[in-house]
């Protein structure tokens, strides 16, 4: 369908075409939602969509690029609306069930973002961005499901600068050799640890060893991280200690009998999901009724109280080895969030942290020793690592993984100056390791 304008007429998908070209990412659908940032062209590349909408109300692309960019404009409910139709109006449009699969996990509905997921990952595993000149290209190897399985490389990788081509692993059709991949200059290993991703760690290590490209994270370190492996990956670490965590099945959980208190988790899962401090037998069989799992990860309660009361957690990420200060929460409670510490509301908080993010080995006192060491030790090119310091000045070690979070919205000048110095390392770090 077509309308006249000026005395020429004009296709709906010409108006698509066009605002894509204001907004050339608004072809994207296999990213974040609100990595995207908000430009000046918003509001013309709108008003282009409002005419292919209204020039053929089926045209499934004009339904995708008018959710993009609603999702720049943080108005996901009305972006699922968009998406729907798009993924409605044409049955094979994988990008939009992706993004509805990471919308619907956003709403916290999971089985609804596995629907989703699944219809994406049978129509194709590849997806790749639009194309622009300029930028160089990487092939990210990732895992299907929710973003926060992978790492998150749209908040902190340039999209002018790399071209970021996303395979999701397993592809029964690559082990036929009937997937054609774009041409690449680098492989990123993007997968994050968990029970679930071990079949794409492996494919990724078989596809790594089978090609001549350079990679980002070998896929054998990343099982170093997990949490029933962290404490020997870092025991030799000197200043540094991981408390040892074991993964036990539910028939086994109730019939724990000793070192108490513990702390218990399903496995696998992630932002203090089910995590409790559980002081005895009773707790455990109850704990396992209300939190039903295959598998449960069980370790050792530390308490790591700071004298004045308060508990601290500090994010670090490494970048080819060396330690970047992201992060540091405070709070009164032992299980921190970041999100939901109370930080806004104490200004010696946010000093503390200020202090951290500018002068980290002041806070850290292994910062030059143990925390490179730590990094030599995880042998990964790109991770992260949720820490504390205990009484004796240890460091302790929560946590470790590729796909933890970093992010710049930030109004405060000095964390978005800490982002800004984990975004510059990781360039350099690509395009190193790229030649």
């Amino acid at each position: 369908m077509c309308a006249c304008f000026g005395g020429r007429c004009v296709s709906a998908s010409e108006q698509v075409e066009a605002a894509c070209r204001l907004v050339p990412a608004l072809a994207d659908h296999a990213v974040i939602p609100g990595s995207a940032l908000i430009v000046p062209q918003l509001d013309a590349a709108w008003a282009l969509l409002e005419n292919a909408v209204t020039l053929d109300p089926t045209f499934a692309p004009a339904h995708a690029a008018r959710g993009n960019l609603l999702l720049r404009r943080g108005k996901t409910d009305a972006a699922r609306r968009s998406y729907s139709l798009a993924a409605r109006f044409d049955l094979y449009d994988a990008p939009s069930r992706i993004a509805l699969g990471e919308l619907a996990y956003m709403a916290g509905d999971e089985p609804e973002a596995q629907r989703w997921f699944t219809e994406a990952l049978a129509l194709t595993r590849l997806y790749a961005p639009a194309p622009r000149a300029g930028t160089r290209s990487a092939l990210v190897l990732c895992v299907g499901g929710p973003w926060h399985r992978n790492i998150p490389l749209d908040f902190v990788v340039d999209p002018a600068r790399w071209a970021l081509h996303r395979w999701y692993l397993p592809d029964a059709a690559a082990e036929r050799g009937d997937v054609e991949l774009p041409a690449y200059e680098l492989v990123i290993d993007a997968i994050g640890e968990s029970v679930e991703a071990q079949p794409a760690l492996d494919a990724a290590q078989r596809f790594i060893a089978s090609q001549s490209k350079p990679a980002i994270n070998d896929p054998q370190r990343v099982h170093g991280l997990a949490r029933d492996a962290l404490a020997a990956t870092l025991q030799h670490v000197r200043g540094c200690a991981a408390a040892p965590s074991r993964r036990v099945g539910r028939d086994e959980l109730p019939q724990i009998a000793s070192g108490f208190p513990l702390l218990v988790r399903p496995a696998d899962t992630h932002g203090g999901r089910g995590l409790e401090r559980l002081d005895d037998t009773a707790a455990l069989a109850a704990y396992a009724t209300r939190f039903p799992a295959a598998s449960y990860d069980v370790g050792a309660f530390v308490d790591y109280c700071s004298a004045d009361g308060y508990y601290r957690k500090y994010r670090v990420m490494f970048v080819d080895g060396e330690p970047y200060p992201y992060h540091l929460a405070i709070d009164r409670a032992w299980m921190i969030h970041y999100r939901s510490a109370p930080m806004d509301e104490h200004a010696w908080m946010r000093d503390e942290e200020r202090r951290f993010l500018q002068t980290p080995e002041k806070a850290l006192a292994g910062w030059h020793t143990a925390l490179r060491a730590i990094g030599a030790a995880a042998g990964l090119d790109y991770f992260g690592i949720d820490c504390t310091v205990l009484a004796d000045g240890n460091v302790f070690v929560f946590e470790a993984d590729t796909a933890m979070l970093v992010h710049r919205f930030t109004t405060d000048p000095a964390k978005a100056a800490a982002v800004d110095c984990i975004r510059t390392a990781l360039a350099g770090l690509l395009d190193r390791r790229a030649g």
